[in-house]
């Protein structure tokens, strides 16, 4: 079936104008940003904890440059210098610092030559708090550096892959606020997709205006004429809502890959369903459970769910495209398996389509 872009065109800078004075839209689309910036505001980012240190020393010493190449990016340090072994002690029990250090003269070259030289360190008077036990944990392997030891052996850190949706896994990865704006963005796609489109479709039956745009087109150029519209508030809502939640992106392509494709598979089901329905009352009693079955898997996967269920789950364009969504916002990915992903939902969005597209040259005969 051909097409006509300058009709598909027409089509979609219709319902764009129209969009702008409908209410309805607007709050479908205001509604998920509205939640993005109240997660952005009750679940602000965890803090790297910040641990500070009373030092005395004789003479200059590695030990605090050593102490933080071995903190890294995990906790924040900072060295008080303080002229005297009292003048530490007093710190740490006034509480403005989490743990004292009293380094001899001479420590450095002693231990460098295999000597055992005394390093005191002052934990507080009410019980060494975790700045304190971080620092103590942390100076076994710093004076073994200093001395010139190799550690008895290398230690590699990896990430297993969640099994499933593995909820536990996933907040590890992400963090809560970055897994409940994710939902939000899936929540915003399938709004625009599962609501607000099947709404103008439904109006061009209900009001005859279909009819009009037949006698110059095709089902096809009505169908890619929403469906532009839907993208096009796609590429407009979500940048908008990852702006406001600043929410840094380790992947930018595969989200928007991800993001566009989930769009379009989504649009297909979202027009069918405005096919089905007669009027705008019923799409507007019958859209919540499509919304609902797209949106609860990306929170429902804490609650450990049986293996056929997450079997099902796992089978939904929602699901694959909150994987793929998670591997874009992570440093390091956590599913992988990229092009079974997208062939999955490229399935749906054939079927969604072919669907509509027969559905509406029955409803039209």
């Amino acid at each position: 079936m051909t097409v006509n872009p300058w009709i598909i065109f027409a089509i979609a800078l219709k319902d764009l104008k129209a969009a702008t004075r409908d209410g309805r839209i607007l709050l479908g689309l205001l509604m998920p940003l509205a939640l993005g910036v109240l997660y952005n505001v009750v679940m602000p980012d965890v803090q790297k904890p910040s641990v500070t240190i009373a030092i005395a020393t004789a003479d200059p010493t590695r030990l605090p440059q050593l102490l933080r190449a071995a903190a890294g990016a995990n906790v924040n340090l900072t060295f008080l210098t303080k002229s005297s072994a009292v003048a530490v002690r007093d710190s740490v029990n006034a509480k403005k610092a989490d743990v004292g250090l009293v380094v001899p003269a001479g420590f450095d070259a002693a231990v460098g030559a295999g000597t055992t030289p005394t390093l005191v360190v002052i934990s507080p008077a009410s019980g060494a708090t975790y700045g304190a036990n971080y620092v103590i944990a942390s100076l076994d392997a710093v004076l073994r550096q200093m001395a010139g030891q190799h550690p008895p052996a290398a230690i590699a850190v990896q990430t297993t892959a969640p099994s499933g949706t593995d909820f536990a896994s996933i907040v590890n990865q992400l963090g809560v606020r970055k897994y409940m704006v994710l939902g939000t963005l899936i929540m915003l796609v399938a709004m625009i997709a599962i609501y607000i489109l099947p709404v103008l479709l439904t109006e061009e039956y209900e009001k005859k205006t279909a009819d009009a745009l037949l006698m110059i087109g095709s089902h096809t150029d009505i169908v890619v004429g929403k469906a532009l519209v839907g993208v096009a508030y796609t590429a407009i809502s979500v940048p908008v809502l990852l702006l406001v939640t600043r929410m840094p992106v380790a992947n930018p392509l595969l989200l928007a890959a991800a993001v566009t494709v989930l769009t379009v598979t989504l649009i297909g089901f979202g027009l069918l369903m405005g096919g089905l329905v007669r009027t705008v009352a019923q799409l507007n009693t019958w859209s919540s459970i499509p919304l609902l079955v797209l949106i609860l898997p990306v929170f429902l996967v804490a609650l450990g769910l049986p293996s056929w269920v997450q079997l099902l789950l796992d089978a939904t364009p929602g699901t694959q495209a909150a994987r793929l969504l998670v591997d874009s916002l992570s440093a390091q990915p956590v599913y992988g398996s990229w092009p079974v992903a997208f062939a999955l939902m490229g399935a749906w969005a054939v079927a969604g389509y072919g669907l509509l597209i027969r559905t509406l040259a029955r409803r039209e005969s």
